[in-house]
């Protein structure tokens, strides 16, 4: 073979060994050196079609590679820990809960935790709102109103709510109190349908009512059994709004003091009501009322003595009712659920901080309270 002819045969086994080489790629990933973005890729660690592995990859860019990254799609700018979580997204304890919106991220993995991440054990008694502890009966001293235990509470005593319930009497008494505040005046309540059931009272002030079209003269009530169609004196329990709103006198300028639920069962078993168990309800079994303007002018008397006073026997013993004393400054912080305010006098409303009877609403001094 002469010189030339070496050189063509050199030449072409040349461009043959050159087409089966094929694209260079050095770390031996499978993607060629012309589109590995990471062309040192580790050997026999997996790559994406980029070239690059886990342990090169920093997808949210929270400076963990993504081979050590527990949470791979952290959002821009949040801070994480060691594992590339961060407070959205992790939850330390385990309670269902992401660390940003557990009040108590360290909760004990024995421990039932409430809606807001805290278990009992870790709520202390500076974090638990006044009306989530209750040391009374129910009833006021020396009260003619509900003065008796419903047998239903005999052997009970009441508490301090469980956190999760004190967390939702809480949000219940909060839209009562916003439903309320609509009528914040005798005045407003009346201009919008209410009717003063009750007149003022000793420990309660007025109970007003919306009564729509209902009557006591209409064909198809029974006072021995009765129903109050066209009202919400039913068997629904809603915390939201109330039955009866309760003013400091009958004056129209009277301010809210408090309110009242009113619902239907039977005579035995009171509403289950409020969260947890110390919204104790009462039943007044009889009132008068007059026939005219269904306002209450007695309670407990006999039939003769109601008729005297242009009224009729009403029998409620399978209607419970229960108030909360949650208006400021209206609060009775020994039992928010007492029937009776002690500055809601005989002789009227106590607005007078200095007056003894805002010591015992707050719990201080002589009353139930101390039983």
């Amino acid at each position: 073979m002469n010189l030339k002819a070496s050189l063509v045969a050199l030449l072409l086994l040349g461009g043959s060994l050159s087409g089966c080489m094929g694209p260079a790629d050095k770390d031996v990933d499978g993607v060629s050196d012309e589109l590995d973005l990471c062309s040192f890729t580790p050997i026999e660690e997996a790559v994406d079609e980029s070239g690059c592995s886990a342990s090169q990859k920093d997808s949210d860019a929270d400076g963990v590679s993504d081979a050590n990254d527990l949470c791979v799609q952290t959002l821009i700018g949040e801070d994480t820990d060691k594992n590339g979580c961060s407070a959205t997204e992790r939850d330390d304890d385990g309670d269902g809960l992401v660390d940003a919106d557990d009040s108590c991220p360290s909760t004990p993995a024995n421990e039932t935790a409430a809606s807001d991440g805290c278990a009992d054990s870790e709520v202390d008694m500076s974090m638990r709102p006044w009306w989530c502890h209750s040391t009374g009966t129910g009833h006021g001293d020396d009260q003619d109103h509900g003065d008796h235990l419903a047998p239903a509470y005999h052997e009970m005593t009441k508490g301090m709510l469980s956190w999760q319930d004190c967390i939702d009497v809480s949000e219940q008494f909060e839209a009562a109190i916003a439903w309320a505040m609509q009528w914040p005046t005798l005045a407003d309540a009346e201009a919008d349908g209410f009717h003063m059931a009750v007149d003022y009272v000793r420990g309660m002030g007025t109970h007003h009512v919306r009564l729509g079209d209902f009557s006591m003269e209409n064909d198809d009530f029974d006072p021995l059994n009765p129903e109050f169609l066209g009202t919400r004196m039913d068997d629904d329990f809603d915390f939201e709004r109330p039955e009866f709103l309760m003013y400091a006198s009958s004056a129209q300028d009277a301010g809210l003091v408090g309110f009242a639920w009113y619902v239907q069962t039977d005579s035995v078993n009171p509403p289950s009501g409020f969260s947890g168990d110390n919204d104790w309800w009462h039943v007044h079994e009889t009132l008068c009322f007059t026939n005219s303007s269904f306002q209450v002018v007695g309670e407990d008397i006999n039939d003769e003595d109601c008729h005297y006073r242009d009224g009729t026997n009403v029998y409620l013993d399978d209607y419970w009712m229960t108030h909360a004393w949650i208006i400021e400054p209206w609060l009775t912080e020994f039992d928010v659920f007492t029937n009776h305010h002690p500055c809601l006098k005989e002789e009227g409303a106590v607005s007078d901080p200095e007056d003894s009877c805002w010591n015992e609403a707050r719990g201080e001094g002589s009353g139930e309270h101390n039983h």
